[in-house]
């Protein structure tokens, strides 16, 4: 009986331990910057997977010392199976659709789900439903059947998503419809009420009049313009949602943000074909630049850009990692269905429960009986009986309220994504009749404001790397680098300068040497900007040695600043620290940092070779920790760091030592050098952006996306998708 009391506790503790990690995985895949990172989801899939062998385990034991248990054994690993596979689904739905960009294989998850399914069968079948009630063994089986008959649903709705042009085959589709919109010439324009709009694909393309042809697809049944116009009432355009807003629509009226919200998903389907391999049509088009340029940098705050992108990055996470691709693509049967199946869900969950609550409280009944053998086992213990007890109701209760919650949570995450607004207003784009019954548009109007549950996490990454270490040993201080960084949010001051730096270059990208040129300073700190690797003068250029000598020139400026203040110069602060600072401030520190981080923790997003990069970055930190340690006392004072950083034996540190004091001493004053800071960091920063790298932008999506990816998707929208040489400037 100790036995069997140890193994039944050992059951419950791994049981509560996975309902927890479960629930919170659900909960947290609504914020992908936390759900996404790999320690939890490793916690996670540890927690569940090992409580599948240890039921194993405890049924086998169990049938030989206490059959009784047997049926609560199985209802909990029931609702287990039934947790896994919701969350499991959405990988094996995303992975299918976007396996061009995903690791491992597609069919993976699914045979897993599959084994397990099986697994469970067979230890339902096993033990004979001899030891508990007919009721609860029924309800059992019915949760199984349903828990199979949804993960199959979903497998065949990933399945028919991943062979259709709304979803699958949608890159293609779009690509080629680019070429010849690009080729008609209207593939320009900005997008606002005083230009053309681009026609850009929103929503039902796949209706549209299709044929394969030797070079792709052909849209439309003419090769003549408007190749579109037969089958234009089906399939909903930007131009076309622009134009019924600017008739004065009362349900756009009401809800302006809702132009955007649908110019962000046609942007999303533009941005895919990068994911999948295709080319872009626009790519160095001049009609792009001015899209961007006359259209999407229009207005008065730079806010709206931003958002805008940010959507549509947002929409491309739900894509690739998300199984709200499947929910959208496959009509109005695949909710409705889904939603019938969580209901009888529900309804199954709590009726498992009452059987099992008839099987603890109805005398004769196995489980009762081994309630009462158990407290005649414990005698005068009680107080352990209530505990043992408790813990039986307490799994099964939570179980059933996990189910109900996750199930719950995931309707509620589709009724209010920002996949069913655009479905919404692209239905009511379509539809006159809805246009013109004031009771639609009120309730269409009440669906439309539901707050997104995922939102795009407007942060960046902050580091500094002139600050004060004890020493610097590789691989575990880059790990103790990922736990100290700190995250902020992006400023107004830093948006607004890389729109202001975005138009007066018109298009152009420099590593600064622009920048420098309009603040007549060039003279004295070009060659900040040309840079070689290591001493050698005729060494190769390197961006991430650039980054890493401005970095600590600006922070040796900001050290300058900040003596005779009580702020500290490494702070890196949270969202309220830029009061009192002026704006070339914010942007050069803020954006100096963030540019650290990319060199320190993501190589991947910048132009030089990862591994040339961290062994760069490795090298400087280690000698600023050394310098610093023996120099610098315990407050890091200007001058006496830029004296011992320019004696370092390291030759980054001695340009930034040198670059730091012209900074000081040259430009003329400190207003002028935080400007010239400032423009410097932001034309750098868009210098940065641009790669052919997709595979790392869509790992930082997974992660909740960098600051760096909107760039890039942004100059991409504007045809730009390489960055030029140096020597091109």
């Amino acid at each position: 009986m100790a036995t069997s009391l140890l193994n039944l506790l050992l059951m419950e503790v791994a049981a509560i331990v996975s309902i927890v990690l479960l629930a919170i995985l659900v909960v947290l895949s609504s914020y992908r910057r936390r759900s996404g990172h790999p320690a939890l989801r490793l916690f996670v899939w540890a927690a569940s997977t090992l409580f599948l062998p240890l039921v194993s385990y405890a049924v086998s034991a169990a049938a030989k010392w206490d059959a009784a248990r047997v049926p609560l054994l199985l209802a909990w690993t029931v609702f287990l199976q039934m947790l896994r596979n919701t969350i499991d689904t959405a990988r094996s739905s995303s992975s299918t659709i976007s396996g061009s960009v995903s690791s491992g294989s597609k069919f993976r998850p699914s045979v897993e789900q599959l084994a397990r399914m099986g697994w469970v069968a067979f230890l339902i079948v096993s033990s004979g439903g001899a030891a508990g009630s007919p009721q609860l063994t029924g309800v059992l089986l019915w949760l199984w059947v349903l828990s199979l008959l949804k993960l199959i649903h979903r497998l065949v709705a990933a399945e028919l998503a991943k062979n259709s042009f709304a979803v699958g085959l949608n890159a293609y589709l779009v690509a080629d419809y680019m070429k010849q919109l690009h080729g008609r010439g209207q593939g320009g324009g900005g997008v606002h009420d005083d230009v053309q709009v681009p026609p850009y694909l929103v929503m039902g393309e796949e209706k549209l009049h299709i044929e394969a042809r030797p070079q792709g697809y052909r849209i439309g049944r003419t090769t003549t313009p408007p190749a579109l116009s037969v089958d234009a009432g089906r399939v909903v355009t930007v131009d076309r949602i622009w134009r019924l807003s600017s008739y004065g629509d009362p349900l756009l009226a009401s809800c302006p943000q809702l132009k955007d919200l649908c110019l962000s998903y046609a942007l999303f389907k533009l941005q895919l074909r990068r994911f999948v391999g295709c080319p872009l049509a626009e790519a160095g088009c001049h009609r792009a630049l001015a899209f961007v340029q006359d259209g999407l940098l229009v207005g008065d705050s730079p806010e709206r850009v931003f958002r805008v992108v940010e959507a549509e990055l947002s929409f491309l996470a739900d894509f690739l990692y998300s199984k709200l691709t499947v929910f959208y693509a496959s009509g109005w049967w695949f909710p409705a269905l889904n939603s019938l199946l969580v209901l009888a869900t529900w309804v199954s969950c709590l009726a498992a429960g009452g059987a099992i609550v008839h099987d603890m409280t109805s005398p004769g009944t196995a489980l009762a009986v081994d309630y009462q053998v158990l407290r005649s086992y414990l005698q005068n213990h009680d107080t352990v009986f209530r505990v043992i007890v408790g813990l039986d109701v307490l799994v099964s209760v939570s179980f059933i309220a996990a189910i109900v919650f996750t199930e719950g949570w995931e309707i509620a995450n589709y009724v209010c994504s920002d996949w069913m607004k655009v479905s919404a207003v692209c239905e009511y784009a379509l539809r006159p009749s809805w246009r013109k019954s004031p009771w639609a548009r009120r309730r269409l109007g009440r669906v439309l404001r539901l707050s997104s549950i995922q939102r795009w996490d407007d942060r960046f990454c902050q580091m500094s790397i002139l600050q004060l270490r004890l020493c610097y040993c590789g691989c575990i201080s880059r790990q103790v680098d990922r736990i100290a960084k700190t995250s902020v949010a992006v400023p107004a001051a830093v948006k607004a300068a890389i729109v202001d730096t975005l138009r007066t270059n018109n298009g152009r990208l420099g590593n600064g040497e622009l920048s420098l040129i309009r603040n007549g300073v060039a003279e004295k700190l070009l060659w900040a900007c040309r840079i070689c690797a290591g001493d050698d003068g005729n060494a190769e250029g390197s961006v991430s040695e650039q980054i890493l000598v401005w970095h600590v020139a600006t922070t040796l400026l900001e050290i300058k600043r900040s003596e005779g203040s009580h702020r500290r110069p490494d702070d890196d602060g949270g969202d309220d620290d830029d009061d009192g600072e002026s704006d070339t401030v914010v942007v050069a520190t803020r954006l100096s940092r963030y540019c650290a981080y990319l060199v320190a923790l993501k190589p991947g997003l910048l132009p030089d070779h990862r591994a040339w990069t961290e062994e760069l970055y490795e090298g400087v930190v280690e000698e600023v920790a050394r310098v610093l340690a023996r120099c610098a006392g315990p407050v890091v004072r200007y001058e006496r760091a830029a004296t011992c950083l320019g004696g370092s034996m390291n030759a980054t540190l001695r340009k930034a030592a040198k670059l730091g004091r012209q900074l000081v001493e040259e430009v003329g004053g400190e207003e002028v050098a935080w400007k010239v800071l400032a423009e410097f960091w932001a034309e750098l920063i868009l210098y940065l952006a641009p790669s052919e790298n997709v595979i790392a932008h869509a790992k930082s999506l997974r992660r909740g996306g960098e600051f760096i990816t909107v760039l890039w998707a942004l100059l991409g929208h504007a045809g730009i998708v390489c960055r030029p040489e140096i020597t091109d400037i």
